[in-house]
């Protein structure tokens, strides 16, 4: 991932002082991450499944941000979603999404613009808390397995908010980080696993990441279980060494739809 020099050095900036507050700003000993999930329409069928959307949002307070040895990013981060959501990529058009750090959204939305199946935000960690816009597309498959491209978008304005509208045609932002994530069976009361690796190779930690994904098919729903839940579950693993990975989840109520 190539940043250029005026960037490269507000990133510096931005991971020394992070290095600089660690422990002591946020007072913690331990990575604390969450994950929360919505699917829409919460009411659905007991037994087939209809279109819908799938809001999912990861959050990490780091113990010690931006210090990659001791923790302070996340590695990879495997989220489960309940069987009764399926995701269904048969059918709509895909992209490599080989983009670089100087990718607009504008130059993504003309790649890939046919693949697209979803958008969301982002930000880095305190003190930078650089914010993002994300764009989310249908990845062409690995191994036999769907995949989804992540695009992010930054603004390099500390505690600032990126302007997402109209990704068409938007050129704002200052630097792109793109994360590929592998969509995989799973067990038990989970049917689809998302798998997200690498995800420390970006220049700093990522604490919030926000998705929805609507397109079609792309996302299905019913509401079968006999306990009217949709639970969702993500493990988070750091880099480096010194925070033991965690397991988080969340649930939502459905209804029946008659």
């Amino acid at each position: 991932m190539r940043i250029g020099r005026r960037w490269a050095i507000a990133l510096v900036a931005a991971a020394i002082g992070a290095l600089g507050l660690t422990g002591i700003a946020l007072g913690i000993t331990n990575n604390r991450s969450t994950v929360n999930g919505k699917f829409s329409p919460s009411k659905a069928p007991k037994r087939s499944r209809v279109n819908g959307s799938l809001f999912v949002h990861t959050h990490t307070t780091y113990a010690h941000p931006g210090d990659k040895a001791h923790g302070g990013f996340a590695k990879r981060v495997q989220v489960y979603f309940d069987d009764d959501g399926r995701i269904n990529t048969r059918g709509i058009p895909t992209c490599a999404g080989n983009f670089t750090s100087s990718t607009t959204m504008k130059a993504a939305m003309a790649a890939c613009k046919r693949a697209k199946v979803g958008s969301g935000r982002a930000s880095t960690a305190p003190p930078s808390n650089f914010n993002g816009c994300v764009l989310a597309f249908n990845g062409r498959k690995k191994n036999g397995h769907p995949r989804i491209v992540l695009f992010t978008r930054v603004t390099l304005t500390p505690n600032g908010r990126a302007n997402c509208a109209r990704p068409a045609s938007n050129t704002s932002g200052n630097t792109s980080v793109t994360l590929r994530g592998t969509i995989n069976g799973a067990s038990g009361d989970f049917g689809t696993r998302l798998d997200v690796p690498n995800i420390d190779t970006a220049p700093l930690p990522l604490d919030d990441f926000t998705t929805t994904v609507r397109r079609g098919h792309y996302v299905s729903i019913r509401c079968h279980d006999g306990n009217h839940k949709w639970n969702i579950k993500a493990k988070f693993a750091y880099s480096g060494r010194g925070q033991a990975p965690d397991t988080v989840g969340s649930s939502q109520r459905c209804s029946v739809k008659p």
